[in-house]
């Protein structure tokens, strides 16, 4: 067999994937090359490299024939999982946990700079999965069976996007995932139980796959859900995550109060929700992104496919937004609002911040190259011209402030570019009459 051509390269003094490597790998794996699909960094050119674990980590350096250092965060989360009490957490041995974990993010192509997320898990009593069972998951979705190449159902995306979250929590410390369903009483719990990841995976497939084995029926109670859900846990941080295809029972008010709640939750840093839509009709779903952007801690994401292109459309195509990164923002964005949750706020990263999310140090022809390509991008994208978009457009980013900052909220043009940015949105009104659930949660609610 031919050997496979060098994985990293160097560009005009940038750091990236080698497009023949793509082509090799895209053989190998017997992906075929969709010339247009350039939200996939395995199909597009310009895409910084993706450095998923320990391997591809030497690879790079091994390639480029010098010591790039790592983000110092991905530095000290790698030292923290070699920790003997750590890896105890997930059933597996000081010296295995890296390999592992580095394994399922190389399956994925998530980035070695995001593993320092997903530890964020463990600090939650439980990770509670809602899931909309209403009849209308039983209608086709935007997203393909990679089996059967046949469109899923709304009911099947939501299947298979718990199954791929269930699967990555599964190689990290967590307490407790809790599943359940709008108009069923059952309820799955799953636990460790000290297993190792693959066979607690086992176990927790198998229990999911016959939770869904009855298939949707009913309305849509997201409402009453919801605030069962949090009346249950006060008190305790909770992670939760609703997947739905429409609109709740009750409608513009049902939403109102929806919204009303997730805003004014208590600790909402301990408790961040995120809405996963799984519908190609995106009006009725788009009550989900108006919660997102006005509540703390509180994140959307539809399928990968349109995410992607969401995504390429904020940050231009330096960012390598693999469907791993993907699969990471479902499960933590909501816990970071400064980085995951603000992709598609038109605001580029800076240097510190891009270095610790793909997690190795850039040098500047790489970051220069990211920052470069979001600019142009903004300049293309924003062409409407509405007040948001016209400022978009126009904002002139001082390149080495970004080169320089820790992060993009210290500096004083972001401050006053997101000022301006949320006095163009228009918080949902408060709803004339307040359910005494909504009551309960909210001591301070004023009508």
């Amino acid at each position: 067999m031919a050997e496979p051509p060098k994985k990293y390269i160097k560009t005009d003094g940038k750091m990236m994937m080698n497009p023949a490597y793509k082509v090799w790998k895209n053989r190998e794996e017997r992906k075929p090359a969709i010339p247009n699909s350039a939200a996939n960094p395995r199909m597009n050119p310009n895409a910084l490299p993706v450095v998923t674990n320990m391997e591809d980590y030497m690879q790079i350096n091994d390639d480029l024939k010098m010591t790039i250092p790592m983000a110092a965060s991905t530095e000290a989360t790698i030292e923290m999982m070699q920790d003997g009490e750590m890896a105890m957490a997930v059933g597996m041995q000081s010296d295995e946990m890296v390999d592992e974990l580095g394994g399922i993010l190389n399956k994925y192509e998530v980035p070695m700079g995001l593993m320092n997320k997903l530890l964020v898990l463990s600090e939650y009593a439980s990770l509670e999965f809602i899931i909309d069972d209403s009849g209308s998951m039983s209608l086709n979705s935007d997203t393909i069976n990679p089996i059967t190449k046949q469109p899923n159902t709304r009911w099947e995306e939501a299947h298979e996007r718990l199954k791929e979250m269930v699967e990555i929590v599964a190689f990290v410390p967590f307490n407790q995932i809790g599943i359940e369903f709008l108009n069923r009483k059952d309820r799955v719990v799953l636990t460790r139980n000290g297993l190792p990841p693959r066979e607690f995976l086992k176990v927790a497939y198998a229990k999911i796959d016959v939770a869904f084995h009855t298939g949707p029926r009913g309305t849509t109670p997201a409402l009453e859900k919801l605030q069962e859900s949090l009346i249950r846990g006060e008190g305790a941080s909770i992670a939760r995550y609703f997947f739905g295809d429409g609109l709740p029972n009750g409608g513009q008010y049902a939403i109102k109060e929806i919204c009303n709640i997730i805003m004014n939750r208590t600790n909402p840093a301990q408790n961040p929700i995120t809405f996963l839509s799984c519908t190609g009709e995106d009006e009725e779903v788009e009550w989900m992104k108006d919660c997102e952007e006005v509540a703390p801690y509180c994140a959307e994401s539809d399928d990968f496919g349109d995410e992607s292109r969401e995504v390429l459309g904020d940050q231009g195509e330096a960012l390598p937004y693999t469907r791993g990164f993907w699969l990471i923002c479902q499960l933590v964005a909501a816990m970071n609002p400064d980085d995951l949750d603000a992709m598609d706020e038109s605001v580029p990263f800076t240097k510190t911040t891009l270095d610790n999310l793909l997690g190795i140090q850039h040098n500047e022809a790489s970051y220069k190259h990211y920052f470069d390509s979001f600019v142009r991008n903004q300049k293309k994208a924003h062409r409407g011209w509405s007040k948001s978009a016209q400022l978009k457009r126009n904002t002139k980013w001082n390149y080495q402030e970004f080169l320089q900052a820790p992060v993009a909220k210290e500096i004083p043009q972001v401050q006053q570019f997101t000022r301006q940015m949320a006095q163009m949105h228009t918080l949902p009104q408060a709803s004339t009459a307040t359910s005494p659930w909504t009551k309960h949660l909210l001591p301070n609610y004023r009508n």
